[in-house]
């Protein structure tokens, strides 16, 4: 057994980046790689500043013997322990804490006995070390960890990390999890909560009032490339702002990340009005479930429009059919006209996509000044009636767009052009969501109206005064709603304190709000942030070259871009070189790009001049333009309404 301790401190010498993975159970049995993760839970519970955080991972031993094994778990700096538990045939065992020779005698002396230890040894300031046996055969060992940490709070804004770069030291073997990995945070705060965003991954963000927000993700067979690390903001004023920035060498020019997002409680007073068109598939492939859901959804929207909202049905198939004339006030008498149109609909004929979004976008609800038009598509098919082209209905619509209309789609069930609903959607700075079939189309409608209920600033810019900002993505902001937040890329080269101005209407009233703002002369912790820039600057050209064409100087631009910041595009590709070698994150979350939720990662397109400004009518794509798409990054990995 003596030589177990000279093993187990070689393998903590080996593992020099340990700080950068995560959790790993290591058997001591030579050749036996770590083994695999099963299922791996973290909990957060972060309250003023303070987080304690509970990881739950179970280990796969797919070998046919029983195993002892070493447990390694890099906490982040300063964390402390509070708990360590093992289960044991079954039942929840809590650890000890114990003086490092000591834990080591115990261990040795329960291996003679065969029974179950579960010892946590400090190794150095940032790896703990449990010692495990035996781990059965062919079985799973479950782990659980809990440790607490006073977050990093710099320029208004906390972070948190959270270990899960496993590649890093574990090898492309383990960089799954085999069942889910789900993460969840709960935070609390005296002061009111703003922004809430992940550059790693996509998030959904709840929110309890001003003082509380929940964050959440969970994926299965998850790939464990990069850590978690997620930023909040606090502030009383009704919009908050803050900014990270990342800048190596002061002679070159800085890169920056701004979030800001509005306050929750709003009085009704302070809330835009917007018009909201109803685009309906009833065609017969509506028939049964999808269409009861689809009214049932329906419904509910009505019911929760507000008393300065205006709307309009569009119901299509063969033929195309409107509610009214124009969007009518959401007056108890128009809400019930409506409820008796849905009522009457039925699924029957053909699919004619395009004179139906073309109606909607002639309901042009930016008459009404400084009210947001948002137009909610619902479909289960492909276009079967009048214009069918794929690539001429987009342009069309985009053509006939010219009030800034954002389309949001919701395609339902498998048999539709999925590529044709996120073209129309992104263009028009929309979103686009699925459900899998016609029971959840209710549940996916309905929680996206609840994101984008309470809009309370249409027509919104962003200015910046002092620090020379350029290249600054998106280029057109979308409204703000109650509960979203804006995220902005960019570049800067003069260093200092400089105001940035967040101006817009609520209804007819013009508002500004300023902050000022730390661009530093150097800042090299967020390193993050220079290819969350490119791949926004990327995606911009890549929409360029396909409304205007291509030119020598936007491709060049593109595949300059693509290599210096391994961002995947139509001219880079990644190479792979090793059998199990996983591709970088921008290409999964490229994959995952179908599946990210309405208004989440709209695009905005246009702007000629460095900052933001409010999305206007845009030229048509020229006939040879390419259909490149553009790449949906890792850092559309948001909480929230990301206006990228």
């Amino acid at each position: 057994m003596r030589r177990s301790i000279p093993l187990a401190l070689l393998l903590v010498a080996l593992l020099p980046t340990a700080a950068f993975a995560q959790g790993m159970l290591l058997p001591k049995e030579p050749g036996i790689g770590p083994l695999g993760i099963g299922h791996q839970r973290v909990r957060i519970a972060i309250k003023d500043g303070t987080a304690v955080t509970q990881v739950d991972q179970s280990f796969v031993n797919h070998t046919g013997r029983q195993l002892e094994a070493t447990y390694l778990f890099p906490l982040p700096k300063g964390a402390a322990i509070q708990d360590f538990a093992l289960w044991i045939n079954g039942k929840k065992t809590k650890g000890e804490v114990l003086e490092s020779k000591k834990a080591r005698a115990i261990y040795e002396g329960i291996v003679r006995r065969m029974r179950d230890p579960g010892l946590l040894e400090y190794v150095d300031h940032q790896l703990f070390r449990a010692r495990v046996f035996p781990v059965p055969a062919r079985g799973e060992q479950r782990v659980q960890i809990t440790f607490s940490q006073v977050l990093d709070f710099n320029n208004g804004v906390y972070t948190y990390r959270f270990p899960l770069g496993a590649s890093k030291v574990q090898g492309a073997r383990t960089l799954q999890t085999l069942k889910d990995l789900t993460i969840t945070a709960h935070i609390e705060s005296k002061t009111p909560i703003k922004s809430v965003y992940s550059p790693t991954h996509r998030m959904d963000l709840s929110r309890e009032g001003e003082n509380v927000a929940n964050v959440g993700f969970e994926d299965l067979r998850a790939a464990l490339d990069k850590d978690l690390v997620l930023f909040y903001t606090v502030g009383k004023g009704d919009v908050g702002m803050n900014l990270l920035a990342f800048r190596e060498d002061p002679d070159e020019p800085g890169y920056f990340l701004l979030m800001a997002a509005p306050k929750q409680t709003w009085q009704d007073s302070e809330i835009v009005g917007k018009v909201v068109t109803f685009v309906v598939d009833t065609s017969g492939s509506m028939s049964g479930e999808k269409m009861r859901s689809a009214k049932q959804a329906l419904r509910y929207i009505l019911s929760r429009l507000g008393s300065d909202d205006r709307f309009n049905i569009v119901r299509f198939s063969t033929d195309v059919e409107t509610f009214a004339d124009a969007p009518v006030p959401a007056s108890e008498k128009w809400r019930k006209k409506a409820l008796r149109f849905v009522s009457r609909m039925h699924a029957r004929g053909g699919t004619a996509i395009h004179d139906a979004l073309l109606t909607a976008l002639r309901q042009d609800g930016r008459h009404a000044e400084g009210s947001p038009h948002m137009i909610i598509f619902l479909t289960d098919g492909e276009p079967t009636v009048g214009e069918t082209d794929e690539g001429r209905i987009a342009k069309s619509l985009e053509s006939a767009n010219t009030g800034g209309s954002r389309i949001f789609s919701f395609g339902v069930g498998t048999d539709l052009n999925a590529r044709l609903l996120e073209r129309i959607s992104t263009a028009s700075g929309g979103g686009v969501d699925f459900a899998q079939d016609g029971r959840e189309t209710e549940v996916v409608l309905s929680g996206f109206y609840n994101k984008v209920a309470y809009p309370v600033l249409a027509d919104v810019r962003v200015d910046f005064e002092g620090p020379r900002a350029f290249d600054v993505y998106p280029r057109e902001a979308p409204a703000l709603f109650r509960g979203s937040q804006l995220i902005v890329a960019g570049r800067y080269r003069e260093a200092g304190r400089h105001a940035v101005v967040l101006s817009g209407k609520t209804g007819e009233t013009k508002r500004s709000f300023q902050a000022t703002l730390e661009f530093p002369e150097t800042a090299t912790e967020n390193a993050f942030i220079p290819r969350l820039w490119a791949v926004r600057k990327v995606g911009y050209l890549l929409e360029e070259i396909r409304l205007h064409g291509e030119t020598p100087e936007l491709k060049d631009e593109v595949v300059h871009l693509g290599k210096k910041f391994g961002i995947v595009t139509p001219y880079t590709s990644y190479l792979v070189v090793e059998d199990e070698a996983a591709p970088p994150p921008e290409m999964r979350m490229a994959e995952r790009a179908a599946s990210l939720p309405p208004g989440f990662g709209g695009r905005a397109h246009g702007a000629a001049r460095a900052g933001l400004a409010p999305r206007r009518a845009r030229r048509a794509p020229s006939a040879g333009a390419p259909p490149a798409a553009a790449p949906a990054p890792a850092e559309e990995a948001t909480v929230a309404l990301d206006a990228a």
